[in-house]
């Protein structure tokens, strides 16, 4: 285990950390048992207390669906935790998703990833997966030509009424629901063949390869259901799991090489983020559901509602739970408010239904400059002022992300709007990749000059002390200071 440290003064013996992931869940007592991996030999078990709790350790959902943390090192679920017919559903979805594909574009269509590996190694789903894999190989072999097909499949599979959230260029995720609560996801990944001879697919696979070794397809036994493969299997199973594939491996991890994930980001970018992250966070961030969007607005909102026209509409950008965004509707204000995380964003939008509110909530992505510009220009030809809230938006981007804002800042605002955005003054997670989402401070100064190229303007600048709570960084509230700015948009004097 590449985490394991060996024990000091204790020979023999290695001390291995408990995931990052699953600190919030260790409260309580419960039974740990260790088991071989080959099976064989004696299972070792004991029952620890943890913190200060006395309850039975759970790691469950709100659902009750038991959770894993994968091979990511983040929080998921397992198809064994599932109802016995999750795998049906599974299937059912993954068929659709592929008939979607392969009428609307001609593309050959197959399983990969999990989804090849269990059924053709072991001659079923395995139960530790929580989704279903998917590829198709691109017509084209130029990373250009293949970025814009893979929008047209996102076109189409949202034409057909399917939730689809884009990962990258060349990664869709396709999610469905089941009796109210979100079930499996199926995953659909693009790969092509270059000029070069290499067969390279995202999101983990690049390895020489000709086309006539991937298409036409094979069919392969899936639970029952025949299904298409690519020709030869073992070439996309040796590249994505290694040598070792045919032998399951419980604490596999997947060990990209580096000019593999920095071709495909070049390639492909990258729109996530840290929203997994944050998905996680508030759909199992229980503390913070038992308030009831809506009822929490921060001194932020207070505060803008005060200086801003009692009519004015507003954009909010990152709207969380859409307390704010709630409250500011129920004021009178006509919101539009729009984050990259659904699971808050869809129960604020049923609230706002039910009540009756002058409030939308979308998912977008602020990471996805196309939907940034079409967001853009949907507000710009309203031609109307509209007031832009961010509350804890800036200081939660990555770097790559705020030339998108500032782009829509400069298209929504030239009707004279304003928009009010804080950015902090201390960092809490400075650095990405920690298992956390970011949280760092960005001077004012910089942001300023950052703004000049679109157009934007600093008119005014506060500080003030905000308190964060329910939030990923720390499990207690935190006074944070930050600065509040006020930016406009003013026409190029040259």
């Amino acid at each position: 285990m590449a985490d394991a440290v060996p024990e000091p003064g204790n020979p023999g013996t290695v001390r291995v950390s408990w995931p990052r992931a699953l600190d919030a869940y260790l409260v309580g007592i419960g039974t740990f048992t260790l088991r071989p991996v080959d099976g064989n030999g004696p299972e070792l078990s004991a029952t620890a207390r943890l913190g200060a709790g006395d309850e039975p350790l759970r790691f469950d959902d709100r659902y009750g669906i038991g959770l894993i943390v994968n091979k990511f090192g983040k929080i998921g679920h397992a198809l064994a935790d599932y109802d016995p017919g999750i795998v049906s559903r599974l299937l059912d979805h993954m068929d659709q998703v592929r008939d979607v594909v392969s009428t609307s574009t001609g593309l050959d269509v197959y399983v990969m990833g999990g989804t090849l590996l269990g059924p053709y190694r072991d001659g079923r789903i395995m139960p530790h997966d929580d989704d279903a894999d998917l590829g198709y190989l691109s017509r084209h072999s130029h990373p250009v030509d293949v970025v814009r097909e893979a929008f047209g499949v996102g076109r189409h599979l949202r034409a057909a009424g399917l939730e689809v959230v884009r990962a990258s260029a060349g990664h869709l995720q396709v999610n469905f629901s089941h009796e109210g609560r979100p079930d499996a996801y199926v995953d659909l990944f693009t790969g092509w063949v270059d000029d070069f001879g290499w067969w390279q697919h995202t999101f983990a696979v690049r390895t020489r390869a000709r086309r006539d070794q991937v298409l036409p397809t094979i069919t392969i036994d899936v639970e029952g259901r025949p299904e298409p493969a690519p020709r030869e299997p073992e070439i996309m199973l040796e590249a994505n799991y290694g040598p070792g594939w045919r032998t399951p491996d419980p604490a596999f991890r997947f060990d990209i090489p580096k000019s593999t994930s920095d071709r495909f980001w070049a390639f492909f970018s990258d729109y996530e983020m840290d929203r997994v992250l944050w998905e996680d966070h508030y759909r199992y961030d229980l503390a913070g559901d038992r308030i009831a969007p809506g009822t929490a607005p921060s001194p932020y909102a207070r505060s803008l509602a005060e200086r801003i026209d009692p009519a004015a509409p507003v954009l909010e950008l990152g709207s969380g739970r859409g307390h704010d965004a709630l409250w500011l509707a129920r004021q009178g204000h006509r919101v539009l408010a729009v984050d990259y995380v659904r699971w808050p964003t869809k129960r604020a939008a049923a609230i706002a239904a039910d009540e009756g509110l002058p409030a939308t909530f979308r998912t977008l992505n602020l990471y996805d400059l196309r939907r940034v510009l079409a967001l853009g220009a949907e507000i710009a030809a309203r031609e109307e002022p509209v007031v832009v809230y961010g509350r804890g938006l800036l200081g939660t981007m990555w770097d790559i992300g705020r030339p998108q804002l500032l782009r829509l800042l400069s298209m929504v605002l030239r009707s004279g709007g304003r928009a009010h955005l804080d950015v902090p003054r201390t960092s809490l997670i400075p650095d990405p990749g920690t298992g956390v989402p970011l949280h760092r401070a960005v001077t004012p100064d910089l942001l300023a000059a950052e703004m000049a190229p679109y157009g934007l303007v600093v008119e005014d600048v506060d500080e003030a002390d905000d308190v964060v709570e329910h939030m990923p960084w720390s499990a207690d509230s935190v006074s944070l200071p930050t600065t509040r700015m006020v930016v406009s948009w003013q026409p190029s004097t040259r």
